[in-house]
């Protein structure tokens, strides 16, 4: 079976677009940034439990998996607003 010119045509242009789509990121960079606004997060509870007190005391020991030690007291206050 012969292979038209319209198919070969058809499937070059695939080939290129898809070139073009898998090194487009090195070629064209995205500018980033951090956000300079302040987020407000409220705690209402935790375990299910109300949290009622003024200061929550957060031990952070382990994260995935990572033990940290410091040379501060490992109690962080966090201040609760209502």
């Amino acid at each position: 079976m012969k292979t038209d010119l319209y198919t070969k045509i058809v499937l070059t242009i695939i080939a290129i677009a898809l070139w073009g789509l898998l090194l487009k990121p090195t070629f064209v960079s995205q500018s980033v940034g951090a956000s300079t606004q302040v987020l407000d997060v409220n705690i209402k509870e935790i375990g299910g439990r109300a949290i009622n007190d003024k200061i929550l005391d957060v031990n952070i020991e382990k994260i995935n998996g990572r033990t940290f030690t410091t040379t501060i007291p490992p109690a962080l206050p966090v201040e609760i607003k209502k």
